[in-house]
């Protein structure tokens, strides 16, 4: 057995290792990076998201009260139509009996 070559052997083979070594660290601290990278992506986008959330929250609140004035309006309009409506019937019905009383045939 050569002892030489054995030292050899090993003294290479170590380096290997630490060379391979090296790369891995470094290849390491490059994915390290990106997983910081992306973490603050996410949380920017997550911050983002909830802020998307809030607003659409806020719009459907907005139009809930914005349907709701509305269908009062609705109400109201419907209440002055039906009351104006009275009104003009009345109206027509006294100009009918004054037309009547005075001996006019109504025109048609």
């Amino acid at each position: 057995m050569d002892v030489e070559r054995t030292m050899q052997f090993i003294l290479e083979t170590q380096s290997r290792v630490e060379s391979t070594a090296r790369m891995h660290d470094e290849r390491l601290g490059r994915i390290e990076g990106l997983v910081e990278a992306n973490t603050k992506l996410v949380e920017a986008n997550t911050t983002r998201i909830g802020q998307l959330v809030e607003v659409c929250l806020s719009l459907a609140h907005a139009q809930e009260e914005t349907n709701q004035r509305m269908q009062e309006g609705f109400r109201e309009l419907r209440e002055i139509q039906a009351a104006g409506e009275y009104k003009l019937n009345a109206l027509i019905n006294a100009v009918d009996k004054l037309v009547q009383r005075s001996g006019g045939a109504p025109q048609p």
